[in-house]
């Protein structure tokens, strides 16, 4: 086993007993908390991805303070949303939303790290942070799903995968583009789950209980 498939593994188990002797009310808060501390434990590769990604991608994206917001790839979700809609949003939208951009960032992922291989195959750090956050981006998605099972909401089929293999045929440009944007976007869907998890737990949200839900949406 290779060194970075070592230390997926490793991730993966850690977070798997990340709250093996904590004492928690509920089991429903127990995997609130799982996600919370996993997304803030992310952020930092999270940080340190998007900056050596810009590093190897030369200008304009490698020129100091780059940043384009406005720019989007159709597919990914955006954690872009305003203040009011993201607070009144129902509890199982919320995590629904969040299972949707980690389902996309993960298949984005391999992409994006197949890209980098033909742009930058001698950029071994570069292509060692994408590769662990692929899996790191899986372990969210399957904790995600698993929230969403336990609190009881209904889970619809996650939407086909939005690339083939005519993806590839993109220009460097535009590789360069779409891996910006997906490392932006993780970055900032780590730290929106994170709110959004604290949200939910403030909620106390209880299974079966659809008019709890329904106290939780869109407060006055």
């Amino acid at each position: 086993m290779c060194r970075t498939q070592t230390a997926a593994v490793v991730l993966l188990l850690a977070f798997s007993q990340s709250l093996e002797g904590d004492t928690a009310p509920l089991p429903e808060e127990d995997i609130l908390t799982k996600i919370q501390r996993q997304a803030e434990y992310l952020q930092n590769n999270a940080t340190l991805l998007l900056s050596t990604y810009l590093q190897f991608q030369g200008s304009p994206f490698s020129n100091p303070g780059f940043s384009f917001p406005s720019w989007q790839e159709p597919g990914l979700p955006t954690a872009s949303l305003g203040y009011k809609k993201w607070r009144c949003l129902c509890p199982g939208i919320r995590l629904l939303l969040a299972r949707e951009a980690f389902s996309a960032i993960s298949e984005f992922f391999q992409l994006v790290l197949d890209d980098q291989l033909s742009l930058n195959p001698k950029a071994a750090e570069l292509l060692r942070l994408l590769e662990e956050a692929k899996v790191s981006s899986t372990a969210v998605l399957s904790n995600l799903a698993s929230a969403m099972e336990m609190l009881n909401f209904q889970s619809p089929s996650v939407e086909p995968d939005p690339w083939s293999w005519r993806s590839t045929g993109a220009t460097s440009f535009q590789k360069k583009v779409r891996g910006y944007v997906l490392s932006r976007e993780y970055k900032d869907w780590l730290v929106r789950i994170g709110k959004d998890m604290d949200l939910l737990k403030g909620a106390r949200v209880l299974k079966d209980d659809a008019e709890q839900e329904k106290r939780d949406c869109c407060r006055p």
